[in-house]
């Protein structure tokens, strides 16, 4: 698991894409990692950015300000990573979001 994947989240019956965003060493090291949810349904902000998976295809609408930590058990399935553009996007809108 590593910054910048994105990942099938189920829990409690409901199932929804994530992005990976915490440190690689500390995602490895621990049982937990922090993640920010992806929407298919919302529009588009400076700090909720469209993002896209390396090969370029939409995936959704970084919800930044709903960054948290989650089991990685509840990780079930790697769907891709996302590009590097998308990356740096959601990078700039945690900053902002978190007053980095």
């Amino acid at each position: 698991m590593k910054r910048g994947e994105v990942w099938l989240r189920e829990r409690a019956g409901s199932k929804n894409l994530v992005v990976l965003v915490g440190h690689d060493k500390l995602t490895e090291t621990r049982p937990t990692t922090l993640v920010v949810p992806l929407s298919d349904v919302r529009a588009s902000t400076l700090i909720e950015p469209d993002v896209r998976l390396d090969d370029g295809s939409s995936i959704g609408v970084a919800m930044t300000p709903r960054v948290g930590e989650i089991s990685k058990d509840y990780l079930t399935e790697r769907r891709g990573a996302l590009h590097a553009d998308s990356l740096e996007a959601l990078e700039t809108a945690l900053r902002a979001v978190l007053d980095l």
